[in-house]
């Protein structure tokens, strides 16, 4: 399909070439990653977010049902930020940026108490094109 052969031309041989590769008996060796330099200061906090699996993506354009079985949008922030922001879950909260910024419903969560998460590519929540960032310091507030 790719216009270059690959030399496999039956299922047979290719069967026969991934059982030349042999048995994989051994892991390799973990090296841990020094700790990312990035801190929270003045109230900030750090933001994390990846791709959800159901999402803003285009795989979807046209497809309501399917993108409507996705989470909503939340900020996940701990109970310590909660507190100290006076909000419970459901409060919104504005993230934000020199960029701009994301209003989202806040979930208290299991989460490290300088950080706050949000879906990178979901409805209402853009980080890279709203904020810019899709790691790194934002500002966390009750809205």
């Amino acid at each position: 399909e790719m216009g270059s052969p690959i030399n496999l031309p039956t299922v047979a041989a290719a069967a026969k070439e991934l059982s030349a590769i042999g048995a994989w008996d051994a892991r390799a060796e973990f090296n841990s990653v020094p700790k990312n330099e990035l801190s929270a200061s003045n109230g900030a906090a750090l933001l994390s977010s990846w791709r959800l699996l159901l999402d803003a993506g285009s795989l979807q354009d046209g497809e309501s049902n399917l993108a409507g079985t996705a989470h909503p949008s939340v900020a996940v922030i701990s109970a310590k930020r909660a507190a100290s922001l006076q909000v419970v879950d459901g409060d919104l909260l504005r993230i934000s940026t020199k960029e701009g910024w994301v209003m989202l419903p806040c979930q208290i969560d299991e989460i490290d108490e300088d950080s706050v998460w949000i879906p990178r590519n979901s409805e209402n929540s853009r980080a890279i094109a709203t904020l810019g960032i899709a790691t790194g310091p934002v500002s966390v507030v009750k809205a």
